[in-house]
């Protein structure tokens, strides 16, 4: 059941995209922001100290589908800060308006599906506990465009309701920049699609008190079509010492958006068939979401750098990884 929690908070910019397929083709542009904060939980499992310690930090990009950027779909990651006994973040999108005020200032309000992961005790044991809930976002941008064009201050209120679990608010501060329009990659082919081959190398680390940072690398194949993109990665995590020494394949697909010619953001998911060598249960079908940031070297090389959530289901062994890696294109 948890991987289609998951699938659902990432079904949103698939099906936007798809009902807008003209204005995915034409790009008319992006968005990223970068918001650092403070807040409280409150409700169910909200316990001690509720604050959430000033480590509340949120990062997404979007696709407008307008020329005036009023509308758009963000995929984001939020981590909501530290609250006692609830460490949660997790990955989600958002459908944005946006109204302008006057000529210094906008407002937005997004809302969309959250897939979250606790990491919490519960009767004494603790759990990765994962579930779906809702973020909404208010927004206030200031201009900037005299530093350099759609450059803003982004000032936001973020609500999450969670089922089942603490709700929480935030207020966050960060910067945003809206892009033009850009190539997608792969765009200027015809019958035949590249393939991107990639190798990777980073840490991870187990979402579980009392583990180390472990090393892993990797390799992966990806091929684009416009604003998508589907890739098969065989992963070796590493080994944290006590509770995880994973490695498996994942299949993943992308909903890509690229900023400018050079610079693009995607976010990928999907099912990741796993073994973890100190676990006895044997293979496991775990799932695995990542934010991608990439840069174009010449027109057959990408550099990038990712950060993936591998989402167990166990309730026990969820793991975050960091890596970097270098890209090569082969066929047209």
């Amino acid at each position: 059941m948890n991987v289609y929690l998951m699938a659902l908070a990432f079904a949103l910019p698939v099906v936007a995209a798809a009902q807008y397929s003209e204005s995915a083709t034409t790009n008319h542009g992006s968005y990223t922001s970068a918001t650092y904060g403070d807040g409280k939980a409150y409700g169910t499992g909200a316990v001690d100290d509720k604050s959430m310690k000033a480590k509340t930090f949120e990062v997404r990009f979007g696709h407008e589908f307008d020329s005036d950027g009023q509308l758009r779909v963000d995929v984001f990651h939020y981590n909501e800060g530290h609250p006692d006994n609830n460490h949660r973040d997790g990955f989600g999108s958002q459908i944005v308006f946006r109204k302008n005020i006057n000529n210094h200032i906008s407002a937005e309000v997004g809302v969309g599906p959250y897939f979250s992961m606790n990491t919490t005790k519960i009767n004494g044991t603790e759990y990765d506990d994962p579930n779906l809930g809702a973020l909404v976002s208010l927004a206030l941008l200031a201009n900037m465009d005299r530093l350099s064009p759609g450059l803003h201050m982004r000032f936001a209120l973020n609500h999450v309701e969670m089922p089942g679990a603490p709700s929480t608010n935030a207020i966050l501060i960060g910067v945003g920049k809206n892009f033009g329009s850009s190539t997608y990659q792969g765009s200027n082919d015809t019958s035949e699609k590249p393939i991107w081959f990639s190798v990777t190398a980073g840490t991870a680390k187990t979402n579980h008190g009392g583990t180390s940072a472990a090393q892993g690398c990797g390799v992966e194949s990806k091929i684009y079509d416009g604003p998508w993109a589907a890739s098969v990665a065989a992963i070796v995590e590493g080994d944290d010492g006590t509770r995880v020494n994973r490695q498996g394949v994942a299949v993943q697909g992308w909903f890509v958006q690229p900023l400018t010619d050079k610079w693009t953001v995607s976010a990928g998911a999907g099912p990741y068939v796993a073994n973890n060598s100190r676990d006895s249960g044997g293979a496991e079908l775990d799932g695995l979401i990542t934010l991608q940031v990439e840069r174009s070297v010449g027109k057959q090389w990408k550099v990038f750098a990712s950060f993936s959530r591998v989402a167990s289901f166990n309730r026990n062994n969820d793991r975050d990884l960091a890596r970097v890696g270098i890209s090569r294109k082969f066929g047209r």
